[in-house]
C-alpha cells in the first residue's frame, strides 16, 4: 500500500513538472510566433514603402516633372529667335537630357510594376505616346528653323504644330503619369494603414505571450524549489533571463521598426511626394509662362491654367491672377500648406518673388516681355526651384535613413530573438531533466 501511494505521488510530481515545462515551452513558441508575425508585417510595410511602391511613386512623380520640363523647353526654343542661337542650343541639350531621364524613369517604373498588369499598360502607353510627342515637337522645331523668325511669337504654322504636341502632352500623357502616381500612392497608404493595425496587434500578442512565458517559468522554478528543496535551478534561471531579455529586446525592436516606418511615411515619403509634385506643377507653370508669350491664340487659356496650378500649390481666396498675386499671404493652404517653421517661411518668400516677377512680365509686351522672361523671371523661378530641390533632397535622406533603421531592426530581430528563445527552450529541457530522472 505504501509503495503504491509513493508511486502515485512520484507520478504526480513528474506530471506537474512536465505540465509546467510544457506550458513554458508552449508560451515560448507562442512568443516566437508573435514576434515572427509582427516582424513579417512590419517587414512587408518596409518593403512596400521603402523598396517597391514607394520608390515607384517617387519615380513617377519625377516623370511628371521631366515631361513638363520637356514640353516647356520646346516652347522656349520656339519663342527664342535666331539671335538667341546659343540659348536655343542649350534648351535643345536640356531637352535631350530630359528625354534620357524620362526613359530611365519609365524603365524603373516598368520594373517596379512587374506584378501589376494595369500599371504596365500605363507605362507602355506613356512610352508610345512620348514617341508621338517627339515626332510632333520635332516637326514644330523644323518649321521654326525654316521660318528663321526673330525673338517673339513664331509664324502661325509653327504655333499650330506646337499646339498639337502640347495638347498631346497635357491632355493625355501628363494625366497618365499623374494617375500612375496616384495608383501606386494608394498602395503605399494601404500598406501603411495595414501595418499599423497589424503591428499594434503584434505588440499586444508579444506582451501577453511574453508574460505568460515568464509566469510559467517562474511557476516551474518555484515548484522545483519547494518540491526538491533547492534554492534555484541554474538552467531555468538562465532560461527565464533569456525569455525576459527576448521580450524586452523584441518589443524594443518592433517599436523601432514601427517608428522607422512611421517616420519613413510621414517625414520622408509624404514630404518628398508633396514637394516633388510641387516642383512638377511649378515647372509646368513656368512652361505656361513661355506658352503665354508664344501662343497669341491661347494667351487667356495659359493665364488661367497658370492660376489653377498656382492655387494648387499655394491656395488663397482670389478671383483672377492679378487678384491672386496681390493677396498672397503666409496663412495659405494648398500643397505647401502642410509645411511649418523656417521651411514654410523660406519657401513662401521665394514663391512670392516668383509670382511678383510673373505679374511684372504680364505688364510688358513684345521683345521686352521676352527679355524679362529670359532674365529676371527665369532667375526668380530657378531660385524658387532650388529651394524646393534642397528640401526634397533633405526629406529623401530622412526617408532613406528611416528605411535603413527599420531594415536594421528587422535583421537584428530575425537574427537574435529566435536564437535566444530556442536557447531558452533547450535550457528548460536541460533544467528539468535531472529532476525527471529521479523518478525513473
Amino acid at each position: 500500500m505504501t509503495v503504491t501511494v509513493t508511486a502515485r505521488r512520484e507520478r504526480s510530481v513528474s506530471g506537474r513538472v512536465r505540465l509546467l515545462s510544457g506550458l513554458a515551452l508552449l508560451a515560448l513558441a507562442l512568443l516566437l510566433g508573435a514576434f515572427v508575425g509582427g516582424a513579417a508585417s512590419t517587414g512587408t510595410g518596409l518593403r512596400t514603402i521603402g523598396h517597391d511602391a514607394g520608390p515607384q511613386v517617387l519615380a513617377t512623380t519625377g516623370l511628371y516633372r521631366q515631361m513638363s520640363e520637356m514640353d516647356a523647353l520646346v516652347a522656349e526654343t520656339l519663342l527664342l529667335g535666331r539671335e538667341y542661337g546659343p540659348q536655343q542650343q542649350a534648351d535643345l541639350t536640356g531637352y535631350d537630357q530630359r528625354r534620357l531621364e524620362i526613359s530611365e524613369s519609365l524603365l524603373k517604373a516598368y520594373r517596379l510594376a512587374l506584378d501589376n498588369p494595369a500599371e504596365q499598360r500605363t507605362v507602355e502607353s506613356l512610352i508610345e505616346g512620348l514617341g508621338r510627342y517627339e515626332r510632333l515637337a520635332a516637326h514644330a522645331r523644323l518649321l521654326d528653323t525654316q521660318s528663321g523668325h526673330t525673338a517673339g511669337a513664331p509664324p502661325d504654322n509653327v504655333v499650330a504644330a506646337y499646339q498639337r504636341a502640347t495638347d498631346l502632352m497635357h491632355r493625355e500623357l501628363l494625366p497618365q503619369a499623374y494617375n500612375l502616381t496616384l495608383e501606386t500612392g494608394t498602395i503605399v497608404r494601404r500598406a501603411h494603414d495595414a501595418e499599423r493595425s497589424a503591428t499594434s496587434l503584434a505588440r499586444t500578442a508579444v506582451v501577453v505571450t511574453g508574460l505568460l512565458a515568464l509566469g510559467c517559468l517562474l511557476a516551474l522554478q518555484v515548484y522545483l524549489t519547494r518540491r526538491f528543496r533547492r534554492i534555484f535551478a541554474p538552467a531555468l534561471v538562465v532560461a527565464t533571463v533569456l525569455a525576459a531579455t527576448g521580450l524586452v529586446t523584441g518589443l524594443a525592436l518592433l517599436n523601432q521598426q514601427g517608428r522607422a516606418l512611421e517616420e519613413a511615411k510621414s517625414r520622408g515619403f509624404d514630404s518628398v511626394l508633396t514637394l516633388t509634385r510641387t516642383r512638377a506643377i511649378s515647372k509646368s507653370m513656368h512652361g505656361d509662362q513661355s506658352r503665354y508669350l508664344l501662343d497669341r491664340f491661347r494667351k487667356d487659356t495659359y493665364e488661367h491654367t497658370f492660376l489653377d496650378k498656382a492655387r494648387t500649390i499655394v491656395a488663397v481666396e482670389s478671383t483672377s491672377l492679378p487678384d491672386y498675386q496681390g493677396k498672397l499671404h503666409r496663412n495659405f493652404q494648398g500643397l505647401l500648406g502642410g509645411l511649418a517653421g523656417r521651411d514654410r517661411d523660406r519657401l513662401f518668400a521665394v514663391y512670392q518673388r516668383f509670382q511678383q516677377a510673373d505679374a511684372r512680365m504680364r505688364t510688358l509686351s513684345g521683345e521686352a516681355a521676352i527679355k524679362f522672361w529670359d532674365d529676371e523671371l527665369t532667375q526668380a523661378y530657378e531660385g524658387y526651384d532650388q529651394v524646393l530641390e534642397e528640401l526634397v533632397r533633405r526629406h529623401e535622406s530622412d526617408f532613406e535613413r528611416a528605411i535603413d533603421s527599420g531594415d536594421g531592426a528587422l535583421e537584428t530581430l530575425w537574427r537574435w530573438i529566435p536564437a535566444g528563445l530556442a536557447a531558452g527552450a533547450l535550457l528548460i529541457l536541460a533544467g528539468i531533466r535531472p529532476r525527471l530522472r529521479e523518478y525513473r
